[in-house]
């Protein structure tokens, strides 16, 4: 999975670096995706570009771009390609623009990662006539190689975001975008032996550093000079840091998943090879105190258009940071709505020094239905059920019962009625108990026997 990094440059600048996912990057053939360098003798670097054609993928191309006029780079000149002749054919220090394309045999697959800048609401330039945007990494002599030169002007559109970022209570509603080839993977593959590689030919043959970091660099154009219709700029850093040139983190991961228990979904930050409790604990040991955050957001597609429905947040301390999210969504929409997408973003963040590490995931569902504002209920009555419970008695007096088996020659004599009438009953009194608490009740079979007269008398 792709995971980002995000470097706050200034009050209104943050740029996100997202590294491509390091089991199934995210490649372009040389053969559709074709590449242009440019040499320049000013800084003793190059220019890497993505050719015009394709630019609305890549984003890295020559007419977008600027290159620096000087060793120092305090002054750029735009590369706007729409002049009559382009500035890299006037300038004797860059590559011409029938050198500038290369050709790879065999062709490559080239893993590239993504650059986005994102503006806060509100954004203004202030003093600037624009800014460059730089992708630096560098070479084994130390020279810096320019994976990207992105030109952005005060009369240029960014884009706005379908959803805008929140982040550290600001908000980022703007943006723009493009791709780099992916520094980990052209270092990886490099070797001073295969001069078809990626590396071999930006670097010319050298290589970059065995553990390169990358530059993120901000300058502003804070003067515009137009001479022969070259615009030449004035340039004034605004900022820069520099990154590792793979995620450290990137066996972590955001997961959403529906659950196998009910009808709501999972969100966690899985940890491949170990759990996210000693991935918390391990960053606490190094003097951190981490918190997760889970922001949950649902997009609803009613035909063409995505509308954000809802946002929430989930604050996670612990101790149990192995436990999932337990999420459910309400899709208002649910009759309508074609489909729906909850799009989750992990985000540990460390209260001790402000620093970050954020993990995406998306999953998109067509069960709007299913999680619509009301669910569908199936009518058992009374829940839980009642059951009345009737034992049907014959009106009996007793007189009815029966008593022994009944002969032949005694047929009807067996019944209660018929024996009482024949019974001697002896009574006798009993004035007192010797001993009260030893008086003890029973139940016993009642011995029915024939009583003889002996005497005449009968008491």
């Amino acid at each position: 999975m792709e995971s980002s990094r995000f470097i706050q440059l200034s009050e209104q600048i943050l740029i996100e670096y997202i590294y491509t996912s390091q089991s199934a990057p995210t490649e372009f053939d040389t053969s559709t995706y074709p590449i242009e360098l440019m040499r320049d003798t000013n800084t003793n670097g190059t220019y890497f570009f993505n050719t015009d054609t394709v630019n609305a993928t890549m984003g890295n191309d020559r007419d977008g771009s600027a290159v620096s006029n000087n060793a120092a780079r305090t002054q750029y000149v735009s590369l706007d390609t729409s002049i009559g002749v382009p500035y890299n054919d006037y300038s004797p220090a860059l590559t011409d623009s029938v050198n500038l394309l290369q050709t790879f045999s065999p062709q490559l697959q080239v893993a590239y990662d993504k650059v986005r800048v994102h503006f806060i609401s509100g954004f203004s330039f202030q003093d600037f006539d624009g800014i460059v945007f730089e992708v630096l990494a560098p070479r084994r002599d130390g020279v810096m190689m320019n994976l990207s030169s992105i030109n952005f002007l005060k009369t240029d559109t960014p884009q706005f975001a379908a959803e805008p970022l929140l982040l550290a209570d600001k908000l980022y509603a703007t943006f723009i975008e493009w791709r780099v080839p992916a520094l980990f993977f052209m270092n990886n593959l490099f070797t001073a032996a295969d001069p078809n590689g990626l590396a071999y030919k930006i670097t010319e043959g050298q290589g970059f550093l065995a553990t390169p970091p990358i530059t993120l660099r901000a300058t502003g154009i804070y003067q515009t000079l137009i001479e022969n219709a070259y615009s030449y700029y004035e340039m004034q850093e605004i900022n820069s840091a520099s990154i590792l040139a793979r995620d450290q983190y990137d066996n972590l991961y955001a997961q959403v998943i529906q659950s196998t228990n009910g009808d709501y979904f999972e969100l966690s930050g899985e940890v491949a090879g170990s759990s996210m409790e000693n991935l918390i604990a391990q960053l606490n040991s190094s003097g951190g105190n981490y918190v997760i955050f889970h922001e949950v957001s649902v997009t609803e597609q009613i035909g063409t258009v995505f509308t954000q429905t809802s946002f929430q947040v989930f604050t996670q301390k612990g101790p149990d940071f192995n436990e999932p999210i337990l999420f459910r969504p309400i899709i208002k929409n649910a009759n309508t709505a074609v489909s729906f997408s909850i799009n989750y973003i992990l985000r540990l963040y460390n209260t001790v020094d402000a620093t970050q590490i954020i993990k995406n995931a998306k999953l998109t569902s067509f069960e709007t239905q299913k999680y619509g504002r009301q669910m569908l209920q199936i009518n058992l009555g009374v829940v839980p059920t009642v059951a009345n419970v009737y034992n049907q008695i014959n009106n009996d007096t007793g007189k009815q019962l029966i008593i022994g088996t009944p002969s032949p020659a005694d047929s009807g004599a067996n019944t209660s009625e018929q024996i009482a009438e024949k019974l001697v009953v002896k009574t006798k009194y009993v004035t007192s108990f010797r001993d009260r608490l030893n008086v003890k009740a029973a139940i016993s079979p009642v011995k029915v026997q024939t009583i003889t007269e002996t005497d005449g008398n009968t008491n």
